[in-house]
């Protein structure tokens, strides 16, 4: 389980990461109604119940859910997504 908590986690930030390409990401978020910001929720939702199964940092799944609330915000959004990105590889590749 804490392989596929570790490669979960950093697909999940290269996902964060591509939507905080400026332009291509927003473009992709509104023309779907925001709806990527909820899918993205409910992904990190599912890593914070998996870290807390393994017992590992839950830190980037809850700042992942935290952040894309926000993340309807342009050029904010933008900005979390690449730290929300840069947070979960980083504990993907920790993976403590």
């Amino acid at each position: 389980m804490d392989s596929f908590l570790r490669v979960y986690k950093i697909i999940i930030g290269l996902v964060e990461l591509f939507f905080g390409i400026p332009f291509i990401g927003g473009l992709i978020i509104i023309s779907h109604g925001w709806a990527p910001l909820g899918t993205l929720i409910i992904f990190h939702i599912i890593g914070l119940i998996i870290s807390f199964v393994t017992v590992k940092a839950k830190s980037a799944s809850i700042f992942g859910i935290v952040g894309n609330i926000f993340a309807f915000i342009p050029f904010v959004g933008m900005i979390l997504h690449v730290l929300i990105g840069c947070v979960n590889i980083y504990q993907g590749i920790k993976n403590n």
